[in-house]
């Protein structure tokens, strides 16, 4: 819709002011002020309210009632409830509009001597918008903004032109009333008070419709506009025209009608034009006021349903956006309230759930109280208060019975909509709607221009006719010429309205019709040659059309697709067409290949760029074999990439084994290159030191036989400095003897680290191997001129003898001790850091020894802990590292020693490494021996 068109719908509510306002003014006179005006400040602040909660939900249809069930979406009973209520108090309009209607035609036809049935007038007047909403609601729309302004204006005419007639007219009684205490200090009892608070409330609360078609309008901001002009005519139009016929009305019958009572007042300003003006008046108020009627409540029903609270049959909605359902049960529920007959009836049932839907709205707002969209947020307990107040107080005092009534009857349809869900009558589930929309599309209207002449000559004769029969009741009868001319002249009309159809709207029906058709057969043809499986789908998801390839594609006739949910069928999809990829990918477990597997189909979804039309195209292309073959290239691709994997960690590792290997052979070849001078040296030592001593043994006793040697001879000792020569030849001996031994510890270490000797499985001392390699890196533990000396603190555990592949395990040493030496170079030249690797090993209860080289370094982060083992990972600069290091050293453990290999580390606080392996390697074969038998 326009803006423009939901403008009007907006302002239909302020024309009910004719249903109550005179019978308030009548019956309270003076008082009348205290009734109204606090009713219109309250339907002020609802409107502007639910101006602020369209701009939260500006997709919601069915305005109040549906905000109020969004309010309490964690209770969706008493939003239901309450959005009920609201619904069956719009629906009530239009029987209460078809009772005035019928008093007022009746009032026209008693002075003619003229008689027609209540009941048909009554229920003409009923039928008649709803026929009209079935038609479509466009064009419903149309006809309403085309009458609604003059209404409007008109309202707004009596109460100006009235007014200054009032204060400026010498004939009139005066513009205030001679007893203004009766303003200040009514003199109402309070139970009369809240009756008729009770019947304004229902009036004043009711302008923000505009709120209904926000989902439905082109421009929602500018809809929402309408709500803070519609609040800002409240004050005028119904304390206004309140005003005027509360002065004006003095001398009327207090039993008066409506139509008597609003005759009496405007004829002081309106002089003799106002039977005509009051006539047309209140017929288009009436009517204007069913119109919205029927556009609304529709809304409101197809909104819960959609929300889940009602049956899913009323969010049908057929290709003219009619929705029919929704339509069909207002117009029973109408004709069902005309059996109350009497408007006061009417609306103490209607208003009282229209009162409780006000509170529970005002309750809603009040628990929101905290959102941006609550405007005055702690006045909304105060009105709860003051509705409880005036629906309890005000119903009684009307009818106890219609209070009650008001009360369960919104629970009651709630209830019958609840159980209407589990019966298997066909019209109470979409499918049934959705097929007969499709037929009548297709096979009803075949020949749509033969179909409108026939209308159009049955509207045209049909009206003629009528004219002609009421005339000539009110000339008391006509003769035979008369009836021969009035043949004449009805096929006259006919063939000049056919004429002048032909002229104007005739072409262009048949055009559409044409054009209609011959899209709907290309469409069809295309369906149908399209190898891809094609699907019109309704906004609720719900398939409408589908060609062959879609029929064959699930295995189902046009009959069984047509009305079943797109959902059923591809299980991962939304419900809601609006919440799906424009492209995706979906398993279809039902639909299988001849071998057995289950389809995969891409899918791709029209966007929906016609709101009017809420339909989507949705294009299922099967790629079952294009995925097993992608599939089957991924996982080729997969073990192409596992294998070049595994043959870069193959040949890194046989290069480092190769390094390691060639490394112990040079080191094994120089220890013993080194081990036979030194042992010749150490073993001579021996002697030395025996032939030295005898030697100065020999020189002592040579100096105490001999106290004066010569001159020559003493000149000598002199000059050689004998005495220091006999001194510190033993200590000379004694440091070569230190040096030696020293030699021989390193090429024991080195003979050791490189255990060339025990490339199988031997009993060693863990403790010689750590010590080894400690040894071999002494040279980068010592203090250097830039770097402190690194502490290593031993905690050495008693261990027995483990069996292990001795060479291999000390490499995991060398690698872990050059890890942690690494870690600490970054920090050793801080003056106030102590760089320490602490090595421990223990003994655990499962026959197995942990060893744990802890530094103190920087740490590891926990982003690069999980990948420290993958081979080719380092974090040193280019040229320091391979990444290998501890890649191989895991496999040592895990993979030859069947043991485990783990880092615990924490960022700034240095890391851990943990190497735990059985004492024995060959009861862990035996082991594994057994078990692979078992298995």
């Amino acid at each position: 819709m326009s803006s423009s068109e939901t403008w009007g719908f907006g302002l239909s509510g302020h024309l009910s002011w004719f249903f109550t306002i005179p019978l308030i003014a009548i019956a309270l006179s003076s008082n009348t002020p205290a009734v109204i005006v606090p009713a219109a400040i309250l339907g002020i602040f609802v409107n502007l309210q639910v101006q602020k909660l369209g701009e939260r939900w500006p997709e919601v249809s069915g305005g109040r009632a549906n905000y109020t069930a969004r309010l309490f979406e964690g209770l969706p009973l008493i939003g239901s409830y309450a959005a009920i209520g609201y619904w069956l108090a719009w629906v009530a309009s239009a029987p209460m509009n078809a009772i005035v209607l019928t008093d007022l035609v009746q009032s026209t036809l008693v002075p003619l001597n003229l008689q027609c049935p209540d009941l048909v007038l009554k229920l003409g007047f009923t039928l008649l918008p709803y026929v009209l909403a079935f038609g479509g609601s466009r064009a419903l729309a149309i006809l309403h903004l085309f009458f609604v302004v003059p209404a409007v204006l008109f309202s707004l005419l009596f109460c100006l032109q009235g007014g200054l007639w009032l204060a400026l007219s010498p004939e009139s009684p005066g513009l205030l009333p001679a007893d203004l205490g009766s303003l200040v200090w009514p003199t109402l009892s309070f139970v009369d008070w809240t009756k008729w608070v009770f019947f304004a409330l229902w009036l004043t609360t009711g302008c923000e419709t505009a709120a209904s078609f926000v989902a439905d309008s082109r421009h929602p901001h500018k809809t929402l506009k309408a709500l803070s002009f519609a609040s800002w005519l409240i004050p005028p139009i119904f304390v206004g025209t309140a005003w005027v016929i509360m002065r004006l009305s003095g001398q009327t019958d207090p039993n008066a009608g409506i139509f008597e009572i609003v005759l009496r007042s405007a004829e002081s300003f309106w002089g003799s034009g106002t039977s005509i003006l009051v006539t047309l008046l209140l017929t288009s108020c009436c009517l204007l006021n069913n119109a919205t009627a029927v556009s609304n409540t529709p809304r409101i029903l197809y909104q819960l349903s959609l929300d889940g609270s009602l049956s899913p049959v009323f969010s049908v909605v057929s290709r003219r956006g009619v929705l029919a359902p929704s339509l069909l049960v207002g117009l029973l529920v109408g004709c069902l309230i005309l059996l109350f007959g009497d408007v006061t009836h009417i609306v103490v049932v209607t208003g009282t759930g229209w009162l409780i839907s006000l509170m529970i709205f005002a309750l809603g707002l009040w628990l929101w109280r905290d959102r941006p969209e609550v405007r005055w947020p702690l006045g909304w307990l105060g009105i709860v208060a003051f509705l409880a107040v005036v629906t309890l107080v005000g119903g009684w005092a009307w009818d106890k019975m219609d209070l009650l009534a008001g009360i369960l009857i919104p629970g009651g349809i709630l209830a019958l909509d609840l159980v209407s869900r589990h019966l298997s009558v066909a019209w109470l589930h979409p499918n049934w709607w959705i097929r007969r929309d499709r037929l009548q599309s297709d096979g009803v209207f075949q020949d749509f221009v033969a179909v409108q002449v026939i209308v159009l000559l049955v509207l045209v004769c049909g009206a003629a006719t009528l004219s002609w029969a009421v005339k000539a009741a009110i000339d008391g009868g006509v003769g035979r010429h008369n009836n021969e001319l009035f043949v004449v002249l009805l096929m006259t009309i006919a063939f000049v309205a056919i004429a002048i159809a032909c002229w104007t709207s005739l072409p262009q029906v048949a055009a559409i019709d044409e054009a209609r058709e011959q899209a709907q057969n290309l469409f069809i043809t295309a369906l149908d040659t399209v190898p891809d499986s094609i699907l019109v789908i309704n906004e609720e998801g719900v398939i409408t059309q589908s060609n062959p390839a879609a029929q064959a594609l699930f295995q189902q006739n046009a009959e069984a697709l047509w009305g079943g949910s797109l959902s059923q069928y591809i299980p991962d999809l939304d419900a809601s067409p609006l919440l799906w990829d424009a492209k995706s990918e979906h398993l279809l477990s039902q639909a299988k290949t001849p071998d057995g597997r289950s389809r995969i189909v891409e899918a791709t979804v029209s966007h929906r760029s016609n709101t009017k039309r809420p339909e989507y195209i949705v294009i299922l292309r099967d790629i079952t074999d294009q995925k097993h073959a992608e599939e089957t290239l991924r996982n080729q691709a997969t073990q192409l990439k596992r294998a070049l994997d595994d043959l870069h960690k193959t040949q890194a590792q046989l290069i480092q084994t190769e390094k390691m290997s060639s490394l112990g052979q040079l080191v094994a070849g120089v220890a013993h290159e080194i081990n036979n001078p030194v042992n010749f040296i150490y073993g001579n030592l021996n002697h030395a030191e025996r032939y030295t001593e005898d030697l100065l043994h020999l020189l002592h006793l040579y100096q105490e036989e001999h106290h004066h040697p010569s001159t020559a001879l003493q000149s000598a000792a002199e000059e050689s400095d004998l005495e220091f020569l006999a001194e510190d030849l033993p200590k000379l001996l004694a440091s070569m003897r230190m040096g030696a031994e020293r030699i021989r510890e390193i090429v024991k270490s080195l003979r050791i680290f490189s255990r060339l000797d025990e490339a199988e499985v031997k009993s060693v001392n863990i403790h010689e191997g750590i010590d080894s390699t400690l040894m071999i890196l002494h040279n980068r533990l010592k203090a250097k001129p830039d770097q402190n000396c690194v502490n290593v603190i031993k905690h050495y555990g008693t261990l027995p003898m483990v069996e292990c592949y001795a060479g291999q395990l000390n490499q995991v040493f060398m690698n872990i001790l050059s890890n942690a030496l690494d870690a600490l170079d970054d920090r050793r030249s801080q003056k106030d850091f102590d760089p320490t690797i602490t090595i421990t090993t223990e003994l655990t209860d499962s026959h197995s020894v942990v060893i744990r080289v802890a530094d103190n370094g920087y740490g590891i982060p926990e982003a690069q802990q999980s990948r420290l083992f993958d081979p080719f990972f380092t974090t040193k600069p280019i040229g320091k590292g391979t990444g290998m290091g501890l890649a191989i050293s895991y496999e040592i453990v895990t993979q030859k020693h069947q043991g485990s290999l783990r880092c615990v580390s924490q960022a700034g606080h240095g890391a851990e490494f943990w190497i735990e392996i059985p004492l024995s390697q060959s009861r862990v074969s035996n082991s594994q021996i057994f078990l692979a038998q078992e298995a």
